[in-house]
């Protein structure tokens, strides 16, 4: 069974798209901050939806945009008039050339496929570069959360999630793929564009902040409340460790 994207985009409220748009832009801007020397003309990004975050990449002058969902699509090009959009399954093969695009862009895509790690390949052989952001939701206060809401990870997921991981689990993924991480850091989700804050989660918020000033890399934060690790990865990398930035 596979999720009904089309249903979902067809369904969602206006106020749902607001708040999507205004995540797109930060994620947008934490990516690119990640972005060194390498060439930014062209961009290609997999599960682009509405196309909030592609289009908030502001280095890149070729934009195209791949999805599933040809309601996503549709609501892609009326907001934004990409001029290249292209329905995809993000778990076959990518119909694009080797080294096409300077990067190919996967944001919140691969907890949404049935391997993620053969999309990783495809990722770094399309694109000269790969930019990721991937969710990080094993940690032990989200997933008491979503244990109390009877959320599950699979097909019936809200969102569509297949996948639930820890950061150590994404870089293995990463590696397992073949692809080397340029440059990397793990970021807490700012409290401002949290869904349905109330006066505990705010409390967890603070608390876990306070004490992320006494570990590396936001321990405390990856333990109890998760976040995203944002990454520029490329194959053939001669890196052996991971550059991986504390913020």
């Amino acid at each position: 069974m596979k999720v009904d994207y089309d249903k979902m985009y067809a369904t969602y409220e206006k106020a749902y798209f607001d708040w999507v748009k205004k995540v797109g832009v930060w994620k947008a801007r934490k990516l690119c901050e990640l972005i060194g020397d390498e060439e930014t003309h062209s961009i290609l990004e997999i599960g682009t939806g509405r196309g909030d975050v592609l289009n908030a990449c502001y280095p890149f002058t070729i934009r195209i945009g791949a999805d599933i969902s040809a309601e996503a699509l549709e609501q892609h090009r009326r907001e934004y008039g990409t001029e290249k959009l292209v329905k995809i399954d993000a778990d076959s093969p990518l119909p694009f050339a080797d080294n096409e695009v300077d990067f190919v862009l996967l944001c919140d895509i691969l907890e949404h496929v049935q391997n993620p790690v053969k999309l990783l390949r495809e990722a770094g052989r399309v694109g000269k570069n790969v930019m990721l952001k991937i969710p990080i939701e094993k940690a032990l206060l989200f997933r008491l959360m979503q244990k109390i809401r009877s959320v599950k990870y699979g097909p019936q997921h809200p969102s569509g999630h297949l996948h639930c991981w820890r950061l150590g689990e994404v870089l293995r993924l990463i590696d397992n793929a073949g692809l080397a991480i340029v440059r990397g850091k793990f970021i807490r989700t700012p409290i401002g564009l949290i869904k349905k804050k109330n006066f505990v989660k705010t409390l967890v918020f603070l608390f876990t902040a306070a004490a992320d000033i006494f570990t590396r890399h936001k321990f405390i934060t990856r333990c109890l409340i998760g976040g995203s690790f944002f990454a520029i990865a490329r194959k053939n990398s001669k890196l052996s460790t991971p550059n991986l930035q504390d913020a």
